[in-house]
């Protein structure tokens, strides 16, 4: 008797403690109802949630690490925050997300080279909602210090959009500005460009531009003639094509270190988007590139 008593508490003790464990299991979210962005991050990250540390979060950035690195990169931990919802067609849409890199403390690294990622999530609709049909931890990098950039989404034709980022930076004196351009269609993004090049000012580096604007005496004693380049350019798309404008000026040496008349830029350069690819269909861009 005092047998069947001990074996009827053990069997208590153990149905007791697998309930607990049950409840303390999150329950898997495998549909949304609605499209709204944070909702939407469940399916992927059951985790995640808009502010502090659940931000933070294990995504597989290998697709933009060397060969030498991808095994690190397939487990990378990154603040993700989730920037746009598009919808492809009726029963199709994409989140895409920002994720930056992460140190120990969990805070996104903030060093120069410190770049970000875009990644894309695909959903599909039925009767139980939306349901994640395919990830894309990381697409696309952009930026630096841990900022990828001012970011848009436009519509290039039905059922394909280009999510863009443009961001800037200067390196002793030398400054760019590029544009990275993601193709959405559904289940999938491409990279269609790693960043057209808008601008470039090297003034901050050499001073030829400025110098041009006050040219020294006969009796200075002036530095050697040097590059001058002092271009921005400014974009848009007009149905799948990228129109960029450049305007500015280029002033550059000879083989004799002599320099050559100011080149007045202003000219159009224009983009196609297909499936896949970014191509120059129209003129050539005047950025000489660092």
């Amino acid at each position: 008797m005092k047998l069947l008593k001990k074996f009827a508490v053990h069997c208590v003790l153990i149905t007791t403690s697998l309930l607990l464990v049950t409840g303390c299991q999150k329950t898997e979210v495998r549909y949304s109802d609605t499209l709204d962005k944070n909702a939407l991050m469940a399916l992927p990250f059951p985790g995640w949630a808009p502010s502090g540390t659940a931000r933070v979060q294990t995504v597989d950035m290998s697709a933009l690490a060397s060969k030498a690195k991808t095994a690190d990169a397939a487990s990378t931990r990154a603040e993700v925050t989730p920037l746009y919802v598009v919808k492809l067609d009726d029963t199709h849409a994409a989140l895409v997300t920002q994720a930056l890199p992460v140190g120990a403390s969990d805070v996104p690294d903030d060093c120069h080279a410190c770049s970000g990622a875009m990644g894309a999530y695909f959903f599909e609709h039925s009767g139980s909602g939306w349901r994640l049909t395919s990830k894309q931890d990381s697409v696309a990098e952009s930026g630096v210090e841990s900022n990828i950039g001012k970011t848009g989404v436009a519509k290039l034709g039905d059922g394909q959009f280009a999510v863009t980022a443009e961001w800037g930076s200067c390196w002793q004196g030398n400054c760019g500005t590029w544009l990275v351009v993601v193709g959405l269609q559904r289940e999938h993004a491409t990279l269609l460009n790693p960043g057209v090049t808008l601008a470039q000012d090297n003034d901050g580096a050499r001073g030829a531009c400025s110098a041009l604007d006050a040219p020294p005496s006969a009796d200075s004693n002036a530095e050697p003639a040097s590059e001058c380049v002092e271009i921005e350019g400014q974009w848009k798309f007009q149905g799948n094509r990228l129109l960029v404008s450049y305007q500015g000026r280029l002033s550059q040496p000879d083989t004799k270190g002599q320099l050559q008349p100011t080149q007045k830029i202003a000219q159009q350069v224009v983009y196609e988007a297909t499936p896949g690819k970014l191509t120059l269909v129209s003129g050539s861009n005047p950025v000489p590139g660092f």
